[in-house]
């Protein structure tokens, strides 16, 4: 117990709502602790079981102790038990989240206390992580794609990952909190490591129902290979959805300005959508290559000036990645190794006839447009990990890296010239960044982490972002973290290029976070707990009364966030968290557009007979702020519940199955609208962004 706490060397406001959603949480964790209490003393009092019991028991401890000793390399790039790690991390299980119903990456991390979803008006999905992240375009989280940085430089989103299937992925590690002292840009509000599944072979299908659109359908498949004698393996992950999709919307932005006959409202949104992914990894001995293919498109969900699209289906946007990585893990003595890597990577954003304007607004016909954005990445990187003995694990990481513009266009019609100015083809941007930590253990409980960080912008400036942390292994149930960190977020090519109008130029946000956490681990649960604050400096935003970004006042976020795990018997498990956060914005003196005080999850597993299951999942999301110039009421709080049926699973091979209905009670769930609008033409979304209501999902397959 003692080693694994050592790194190892590589090879807003209170709601009305609030006080029953916190009931039920308190009730549901007394109810958990009460019955681990009994089921300790009955296991204790009765060692003679039934072979039948004892299996069940074996079954059981198998399943806690896995769930204990997940490891991961997110917090420190080193491998580390999870409750161990500086700060708080969350491991989702792939199959776990397919038993749950969960279908893309983005509905997972809303499982994750703290984290909320959001869209923008053109289907970009964000991901809020304690009510940051709020605006069009925001990219406050560092997404990672089997640790490939995924974040490009043009908005610092990664929608195709967000919209990457469940069926393809092993698991996702998530950190809450400031993460830039060991990963750099844009890990300002947390870090997301997306791990794809390699160790499976499989085929399946799926189909989910797209409203009145239609079905969304597609099917992939798994393989892979080793040959132990030699020290290769190689593996492939392949999936592909089609389909057409949408909401009925009833007004948008054209009833505001009274002309709703020009409008395509009401009618439903042009959420069509056609995905493809492909993941390949070769390993031979020390050395690795990976290769990753994302395409994303869809349609232009609810018009990019609020305007609703007409009913055509059409593809409108498309998102795609090429990745390719080389490297090796070396051991170089029994107390140094490394890890070098070369990665490229290029990133295509194009929008193909967006719809912008109905006809006869300002001209006879309907007026569409046309992107084409891409952009390269070079990295090179070296990892040196160190263990002058058996209390220090030092980590030494030096990166290079070199963005550039490839392409950068943007075409109108005709009969509707339009002098606004896109980017310029010719920016790059160029990064050295030099990493220390050590990771010291102080006695036989106590470890202590430090970590520093300098990163060099040819663009920007120079940022130097530090992390202290302590981890106190009380006894074996009882662990105390605290943690100060820093975290930057430089300004995009899209922010430098359209600064407000008042505003000489957008320099870089930062955070300052507190953090006190606690972890009780029993025999059958575990809770985990933390409290945190956080200074916003400067923080990002598009401002609408300047027409483009600048830096917002200071920012200043607290809450608290709590996790509970149980196993209630041997068929049952429950799995909840709640988190609060209370955030003003010093200049407005309100709580944080976009975001909500309250979010709380509570998740039940049945598992009556071996491979049935059968899952229950409840999402609570209280009132969401809007912008300080919408004088509307607050998106109301919903909570939603979906139902699963699983047979198998997909690692447990032979013929798997999962049947679900999402949002079962046909909850009304509506996003808060971004801010949108034609230059002097800013309009809200009077429905906001409506999601779907009752509609059923299958996915099945064959593993061998």
């Amino acid at each position: 117990m003692d080693e694994s706490a050592v790194t190892r060397p590589r090879a807003g406001r209170t709601r009305r709502q609030a006080p029953s959603a916190g009931l039920i949480a308190g009730l549901v964790l007394l109810a958990g602790i009460a019955t681990a209490h009994s089921e300790a003393q009955a296991l204790n009092q009765a060692p003679n079981q039934p072979p039948a019991q004892a299996r069940n028991d074996a079954a059981r401890l198998q399943d806690l102790m896995a769930l204990l000793e997940q490891e991961t390399e997110l917090a420190t790039r080193s491998g580390m038990n999870a409750d161990f790690v500086p700060g708080m991390a969350t491991i989702l299980i792939g199959e776990d989240l397919m038993a749950r119903g969960v279908r893309t990456v983005s509905e997972a991390l809303a499982l994750v206390p703290g984290i909320s979803e959001g869209i923008e008006m053109t289907g970009e999905r964000q991901i809020l992580s304690r009510g940051v992240g709020y605006g069009y375009a925001s990219g406050n989280l560092k997404i990672l794609l089997d640790g490939v940085s995924m974040n490009a430089t043009l908005y610092a989103t990664a929608n195709p990952v967000l919209n990457i299937p469940i069926e393809q992925v092993e698991r996702i590690e998530v950190i809450r909190g400031p993460g830039a002292s060991v990963h750099g840009e844009y890990a300002y509000a947390g870090v997301i490591d997306v791990i794809t599944r390699k160790r499976q072979r499989s085929l399946g299908a799926q189909v989910m129902d797209g409203g009145d659109r239609g079905t969304v359908w597609g099917g992939g498949g798994a393989w892979y290979w080793q040959d132990g004698t030699r020290e290769l393996s190689a593996s492939f992950n392949v999936l592909g959805l089609d389909g057409d999709a949408g909401v009925d919307v009833a007004q948008d932005g054209l009833y505001v300005i009274d002309l709703p006959s020009l409008s395509n409202a009401p009618g439903p949104s042009n959420e069509s959508r056609r995905y493809r992914g492909l993941f390949a990894n070769l390993n031979w001995r020390d050395f690795f290559l990976a290769v990753k293919l994302l395409d994303d498109d869809y349609g232009d969900h609810f018009g990019v000036n609020h305007f609703l699209p007409p009913d055509d289906d059409r593809l409108a946007s498309r998102q795609g990645y090429q990745s390719l990585q080389i490297g090796a893990d070396l051991t170089l003595s029994g107390d140094l190794s490394t890890r070098l890597r070369l990665e490229a990577l290029r990133y295509e954003r194009d929008r193909d006839d967006l719809f912008v304007f109905p006809a006869d607004l300002f001209t006879t016909d309907p007026v569409y447009m046309s992107q084409n954005y891409q952009e390269t990445r070079y990295l090179a990187a070296a990892d040196i990990h160190w263990r002058p003995n058996d209390r220090h694990q030092v980590l030494l990481g030096l990166e290079a890296s070199h963005v550039e513009v490839d392409e950068a266009t943007w075409d109108w019609p005709e009969e509707f010239a339009i002098d606004y100015p896109w980017l310029d083809d010719s920016l790059n941007r160029r990064i050295l960044s030099l990493v220390a930590q050590d990771v010291y253990r102080l006695g036989e409980r106590v470890t202590l982490t430090g970590a520093l960080r300098l990163d060099d912008y040819s663009d920007a400036s120079t940022y130097l972002n530090p992390r202290l942390a302590a981890v106190w292994r009380v006894n074996d149930e009882n662990i105390l973290k605290l943690q100060y960190a820093r975290a930057f977020r430089p300004p995009t090519f899209y922010e430098l290029a359209y600064p407000g109008e008042l505003t000489d130029s957008v320099e870089a946000g930062e955070i300052a976070t507190y953090e006190l956490g606690y972890i009780l681990r029993k025999h059958s649960w575990k809770a985990r707990m933390i409290l945190f604050h956080s200074e916003l400096t400067d923080p990002i935003i598009f401002d609408d009364e300047q027409s483009g970004y600048a830096n917002s006042s200071d920012v200043r976020l607290r809450g608290a966030e709590l996790e509970y795990e149980q196993r209630l018997g041997a068929h049952l498990r429950l799995d909840a968290n709640l988190s609060y956060v209370d955030s003003l914005d010093r200049g407005t003196d309100r709580p944080l557009a976009g975001g909500t005080d309250l979010l709380g999850n509570l998740a039940l597993l049945w598992q009556p007979v071996e491979p049935w299951t059968a899952a229950l999942q409840l999402r609570y999301v209280g009132e969401r702020e809007r912008r300080p110039d919408d004088t509307r009421p607050p998106v109301d709080a919903y909570t939603t519940a979906d139902l699963t049926l699983s047979y198998g699973s997909a690692s447990a091979g032979g013929v798997f199955a999962h049947l679900g209905v999402k949002n079962l009670t046909n909850a009304d769930v509506r996003y808060p609208d971004q801010p949108a609008g034609f230059p002097g033409l800013p309009l809200p979304y009077l429905d906001d962004y409506p999601r779907p209501g009752r509609h059923w999902w299958a996915s099945v397959g064959f593993a061998f």
